[in-house]
């Protein structure tokens, strides 16, 4: 299958070099706002526009979510156009052969994605469609995932809730120990068994801690030791809603 992809950021370039890997997925052009024309050092065709693109079987959007429509507004109207964003709905791609190809997982800089243990979102207008969006999810050894525009919204929420906010609790425990002298790595082996715990039990069964058992002494202790006010309040209210579901 022939694709353009449009988008060289953190996804883009997860999926540059994993499509540019697959024998079944010809990637014919490679569409990035801040490179010079010419071509990848694997020889594939790279642009800067948007306006001068091949005919493809599939153009491919890994922007984000506010340049979506505007992207998706000067491609062909008879191509068949796909985001690849959680929270964007797909009827923002104005094309009838549109869909969504959203891949569950968090992209850094650095970092290679094993995309053979990650569920990929499918959507499209078209039912006719699908089958090469599977195809495609096939050919990087994902797994596929059929959900329509409401499911996705929700997973992508509950997926900013286990991956960005608990990020930002690491920031803040990373914070904290450095101002203390003691290295976050230490954390490493209980932020671990916070995760791989899960793949035995619910996670309201495992909840621990000093707000699951109401000591408030403990809770009080940690208040006052927390300097930060805007932290203080996230304790608080992480605090009562466990509390709450206990």
């Amino acid at each position: 299958m022939k694709i353009i992809l449009i988008g060289g950021g953190k996804l883009g370039k997860q999926l540059y070099s994993i499509c540019n890997a697959a024998s079944e997925i010809e990637l014919v052009q490679w569409v990035v706002r801040s490179a010079e024309r010419g071509k990848t050092p694997e020889g594939i065709s790279l642009v800067n526009e948007v306006n001068e693109l091949y005919p493809a079987d599939l153009y491919l959007l890994a922007v984000t979510d506010q340049a979506i429509p505007e992207v998706a507004a000067v491609l062909p109207e008879e191509a068949f156009v796909a985001h690849t964003a959680g929270g964007v709905a797909l009827e923002v791609l104005n094309q009838n052969r549109a869909g969504v190809f959203y891949p569950l997982q968090t992209f850094s800089e650095g970092r290679n994605i094993d995309f053979s243990k990650l569920p990929i979102g499918l959507e499209c207008k078209q039912s006719t469609d699908l089958p090469l969006l599977e195809k495609l999810v096939q050919a990087l050894g994902a797994r596929v995932l059929h959900m329509n525009s409401k499911q996705r919204e929700q997973l992508h929420l509950a997926a900013v809730l286990v991956n960005n906010f608990t990020n930002h609790l690491f920031a803040e425990a990373a914070a904290i120990c450095s101002q203390n002298d003691l290295p976050f790595e230490l954390l490493n082996p209980l932020i671990q068994e916070t995760v791989h715990k899960l793949e035995d039990l619910s996670p309201k069964a495992t909840q621990t801690g000093p707000a699951a058992r109401h000591d408030h002494k403990t809770i009080e202790k940690h208040l006052t030791l927390i300097q930060e006010r805007s932290l203080q309040e996230i304790y608080k209210a992480v605090t009562l809603a466990i509390q709450k579901k206990q």
